[in-house]
């Protein structure tokens, strides 16, 4: 077995181009498992004084035509999920806060009063997402707009 070396890679001469453009997974609904999760700070460019923090959900989308039809073993998206955080920086669950985060829970069997709940029960979770495009010029962006139970 051959052990990959980085070094000789980088050294390798190719002759075919790259594709420019993504393949985007097809509007509709799919059966998916949460993948990964990961919290991510943020900062406006136009107002640097606003900023907060974004729950960045990755999943696995279960369907094998999606997977043939975009030629990959495994096809992911992605999912933002703005956090509204207290003045001390704890989550905040007031009445119209975390809306978002709420239905996530919601649609995971995770969101009932006095269960006790941590963002580490979320990966290996499965639900329904329903993917739309969102278009940037030339660019299709593949967003989860929505998630519900199975």
């Amino acid at each position: 077995m051959s052990v990959f070396n980085p070094d000789t890679f980088l050294e390798q001469q190719f002759n075919e181009a790259n594709s420019t453009q993504m393949v985007p997974v097809p509007v509709g609904e799919y059966t998916a498992v949460i993948k990964d999760i990961k919290a991510r700070q943020w900062q406006s460019k136009k107002d640097p004084s606003v900023a907060g923090l974004t729950l960045d959900v990755t999943w696995d989308v279960d369907s094998a035509e999606v997977r043939e039809l975009l030629g990959r073993e495994s096809v992911t998206v992605k999912q933002g999920i703005m956090l509204d955080l207290t003045d001390s920086g704890s989550l905040d669950f007031g009445k119209g806060r975390n809306v978002a985060l709420g239905r996530l829970r919601e649609a995971l069997g995770l969101n009932t009063p006095g269960q006790a709940f941590s963002f580490a029960q979320l990966p290996g979770r499965v639900a329904k997402i329903s993917v739309t495009h969102r278009i940037d010029g030339e660019q299709i962006y593949t967003d989860v707009k929505g998630v519900t139970a199975i």
